[in-house]
């Protein structure tokens, strides 16, 4: 082993050297590995890791490296191991060590989702013919580093907000469609961007309501993370006419049971770096320990809520459980904010009362407008698109103003918890 590899040890690495990028190589061949170390000398220190899986993720975790080189000799082994490490790092970049001339190997690469093959033996060890191969490597090396550099240092860093719903039919996917596109609609001016993450259930009910198809669904972004750039997001996403980005569940909910509460939230965050706001529609959503890793990660907490008895009484049923699922070590006990909705002042049920009996803050009041949305759902549209003066899309675009950090002007907009404090004093004077 040469003076610039070393064994993967915490206490044998000096200060020095713990400030240059680490790059892990998972191969059992001493010659291979130090051929590496000594042509990738100048960009980083090559670091032998262990061919098993369970082991090398904690030796990633231990390392934090730049990225790691995993030897193809035995292509279906290590295929595996590129799987575990994908699974556990999304975004860490994986390069293949192996003979391009094998074409076995290259397929196996390819299939498996490393980053590059990279050949540092060639077949003739000519000085001349070992020359190219290094800088080849080098080359090679900077250019996938300088890549996931400028992956982790996002120029933006956008917001997320997340739905819920106290009970199935709450209206969540109905609110999230309108509420999305109308911040869409506000950003876009601005030359900034909304994307809705539909992973609510029924799966897919956004599809419907914007009448887009959405081809990339949550599970995909999850497992092809390290792909995100710019060009993927903007080709990958299903875009409404708005501008809007759309994504859903897949239609098989059990791909789902590969998707890691870890690696979800994980996706968000990098959403971030390509979309200034997500709203996250997770109404329906079951599994109550996803949902709860999720809303960590919310910059806005919205629980939507019928004005009426039983879904109040659902609503704190899901606060209570939300409550008991939350982490053990999460320092986050921060209650959502409540959204009615549905709301008819002939019900004779306030929306200040209903929030004090959950003892939640009231951030707006939705009126009850079933009939105009689903007119407009028919129509293959939005009820901002067929009439944008309706009362349920005057105060959604409240919302939307409120997210996009925009005031809200009296002239044109009411703040829907002041209308629905007027319209019960009204209500209780008659």
């Amino acid at each position: 082993m040469t003076a610039a590899t070393q064994s993967f040890a915490p206490e044998a690495v000096s200060a020095d050297e713990r400030a240059r990028p680490r790059l892990l190589c998972a191969s059992a061949q001493p010659g291979r590995i130090a051929r590496l170390a000594a042509a990738l000398a100048t960009v980083g220190e090559v670091m032998l890791a262990s061919t098993v899986a369970a082991q090398l993720v904690q030796e990633i975790a231990s390392a934090a490296p730049a990225l790691v080189f995993i030897d193809f000799d035995t292509p279906v082994e290590a295929t595996m191991l590129v799987a575990e490490v994908h699974r556990a790092f999304p975004l860490l970049p994986v390069i293949a060590l192996g003979s391009e001339a094998v074409g076995e190997i290259a397929l196996a690469a390819m299939r498996a989702g490393a980053r590059d093959l990279l050949d540092i033996e060639p077949r003739h060890a000519t000085p001349e013919a070992m020359q190219i191969a290094a800088l080849r490597a080098l080359d090679m090396v900077s250019r996938i580093m300088a890549q996931a550099s400028a992956m982790s240092a996002p120029a933006r860093r956008g917001k997320l907000t997340v739905l819920l719903g106290a009970r199935t039919g709450a209206g969540v996917s109905t609110l999230a469609a309108n509420l999305s596109v109308l911040l869409q609609k506000r950003l876009g001016k601005r030359n900034q961007g909304a994307a809705l993450l539909d992973l609510g259930l029924p799966a897919a009910d956004s599809t419907l309501l914007l009448d887009t198809r959405s081809e990339l669904h949550f599970h995909d972004a999850v497992h092809n993370l390290r792909r995100f750039d710019e060009t993927f997001v903007h080709t990958a996403f299903a875009r409404h006419a708005s501008g809007l980005a759309l994504m859903t569940l897949p239609a098989d909910l059990a791909e789902m049971r590969t998707v890691s509460y870890a690696a979800a939230v994980k996706t968000l965050e990098r959403l971030r770096a390509f979309f200034d706001h997500q709203v996250v529609d997770l109404g329906g959503f079951s599994n109550l320990e996803f949902v709860s890793h999720l809303i960590e990660a919310a910059d806005t907490l919205w629980l939507v809520c019928d004005a009426n008895i039983a879904s109040a009484v659902s609503a704190a049923s899901l606060c209570t459980a939300l409550e008991s699922a939350r982490d053990a070590e999460s320092t986050s006990h921060r209650k959502p904010e409540l959204i009615v909705n549905k709301h008819d002042p002939a019900c004779n049920l306030r929306p200040e009362a209903l929030a004090a009996r959950l003892g939640l803050p009231l951030v707006a009041t939705l009126p009850a407008r079933a009939q105009a949305l689903v007119r407009a759902v028919n129509q293959g549209q939005l009820l901002g698109d067929t009439a944008p003066a309706d009362p349920y899309v005057r105060a959604v675009d409240a919302l939307a103003a409120q997210l996009a950090g925009e005031p809200v002007r009296a002239s044109n907009d009411v703040a829907p918890a002041s209308l629905a404090r007027l319209s019960a004093r009204l209500f209780k004077r008659a």
